[in-house]
């Protein structure tokens, strides 16, 4: 793939990725400090509900960005129009549904969820301007198709960005000129929503001005041929939902909104590695999209690697550091809250990502494929057993709030050790064992840098106890982790060019 699009495109969707992390590393502890872990605990909650809705949009939205690509790569503009405007008024359709579902949701809210009195007033007006938000990114989510297909994903990031900054800085002046109110993350949120709407549209219009949007174009059988494709893409969405996106619910549920809120504490590091996985692992998607329909089998595959070695290098050398530094930084981040459990939490969460997250992009072979019938199907499987698990061990089992991330991280690890790399080798018509291999090594490399971690914890060359001397330490240990995940992962020839272009840049 270009090199140079693709650093692009991965130091751009990586700031883009730290201005949204940003946001709720500055934002949790203030909110947990003057509303409560309760009323916190609503906010991802009420994200949690914009997933469940997606369960719905997955089998249009999903399969969009692969035929429009396909589209462009023969350069027929007639077909990416059908596309383009089937998607488009299909999700409008869509989001009219939404709509008017949300505003029964949100009129009985307070006989769905167990919602403190003295915050329903609150929640409501939060969950009702989410949902607004949710509207508008349903039906305007096509027009970030197009930056995808042109392998454009710095101008996304750019969007991002601006959207994130945009965003914090509304925050900041209602939380200083009124009194802090949870709705207020709402209000924001359907805000940048709307600016991302213009932006995105702007965005297709300058990079593909052929697109025109009108309803002639629209073509119920083209419509029907991505559905029908990413309808499977849809079960599988509903299954990540009840493996990863229940769990707040649940918590609501059997542990009230104190558990729950506590529970929210711990998913920011998770979140904060999807969010990262959300636009890196897309980079490589075209390349791979576009080596499939020119049956480069041998190209695809050097992409997969290269999207491996990618993740490992941007994602699990730092959590590497959070497995071992967690403790702190929560106590750093949340002094008033229990570091030891949260950081325990966070943990467990955490275990079946390092697992399946050695290949995440894996998950695109069934995409790229078009193989997604078997894949779904397991999926709902593993779901349900998953689901059930969870309500067993907390009805049943003394765990508490635990219960929770312990029954995710059993059908979690229980799932990316067998059927995934299996089912994606079976795809790409190779060894059963091909996975496993990277899997294994994957797994070895992060074991390793653990140990360093550690061991470099031992030495207790810092005192961490003030937030600066966190980072140094980290910065210091990151980079001894960097410099031996270069020599793991990549051959001599990409090392000695790495090596060369950093003394060239800092002029040694």
């Amino acid at each position: 793939m270009d090199k140079r699009r693709f650093v692009v495109n991965l130091v751009s969707n990586f700031f883009s990725a730290l201005s949204g992390v940003g946001i709720s590393f500055f934002l949790t502890p203030y909110i947990v400090a003057h509303l409560g872990k309760e009323a916190y605990g609503f906010f991802p909650l009420s994200n949690n509900f914009v997933m469940y809705a997606g369960i719905i949009t997955t089998a249009l939205n999903s399969m969009s960005s692969r035929y429009i690509t396909i589209s462009l790569e023969k350069k027929d503009i007639k077909e990416v129009n059908t596309y383009f405007n089937s998607v488009l008024f299909g999700n409008i359709i869509i989001s009219l549904g939404f709509a008017v579902v949300s505003a029964i949701f949100c009129f009985f809210i307070d006989q769905v969820l167990d919602i403190p009195a003295n915050l329903v007033y609150d929640v409501r007006l939060l969950f009702i301007f989410i949902f607004f938000s949710l509207v508008i990114n349903v039906s305007s989510a096509v027009f970030q198709v197009t930056a995808f297909a042109l392998n454009r994903f710095d101008k996304l990031a750019l969007i991002n960005i601006i959207s994130n900054v945009l965003k914090l800085s509304a925050i900041i002046l209602l939380f200083y000129f009124f009194t802090p109110k949870i709705y207020f993350l709402g209000v924001t949120t359907a805000a940048t929503a709307l600016y991302m709407l213009v932006a995105n549209y702007r965005l297709t219009k300058k990079l593909l001005p052929e697109v025109q949007i009108d309803w002639s174009f629209f073509s119920k059988s083209a419509l029907y041929v991505i559905v029908g494709s990413g309808v499977w893409n849809s079960v599988m969405a509903m299954a990540n939902v009840v493996n990863t996106q229940l769990d707040l619910l649940i918590a609501n549920h059997f542990f009230g909104a104190s558990g729950m809120g506590f529970l929210s504490l711990t998913k920011f590091i998770p979140n904060a590695i999807y969010i990262l996985l959300g636009i890196i692992v897309p980079i490589f998607l075209p390349e791979m999209l576009k080596a499939y329909a020119n049956n480069d089998m041998s190209k695809l595959k050097k992409t997969l690697d290269l999207s491996f070695k990618a993740i490992f290098l941007v994602v699990l050398v730092p959590l590497s550091v959070f497995f071992v530094y967690g403790e702190v930084f929560f106590r750093l981040w949340l002094p008033t809250q229990d570091a030891h459990a949260l950081h325990i939490l966070s943990v467990i969460t955490l275990v079946p990502f390092i697992v399946h997250g050695t290949v995440e992009t894996v998950y695109h072979v069934f995409v790229i494929t078009n193989k997604l019938k078997i894949a779904s199907f397991w999926g709902i499987f593993i779901s349900i057993f998953n689901f059930v698990l969870v309500i067993v061990l907390c009805k049943y089992s003394s765990l508490g709030v635990y219960a929770i991330p312990i029954g995710a991280l059993v059908s979690g690890v229980l799932s990316h050790l067998t059927f995934t790399p299996l089912y994606a080798a079976y795809c790409l018509q190779e060894s059963r064992w091909y996975f496993f291999k990277k899997i294994v090594r994957g797994l070895a490399g992060f074991s390793l840098l653990i140990v360093l971690s550690y061991g470099w914890k031992q030495l207790n060359l810092f005192a961490v106890d003030t937030w600066l001397m966190f980072v140094v330490n980290c910065m210091a240990i990151g980079l001894v982790l960097l410099v031996v995940t270069l020599f793991m992962n990549f051959d001599s020839t990409t090392r000695g060019d790495i090596f060369r272009k950093v003394r060239q840049k800092v002029k040694i």
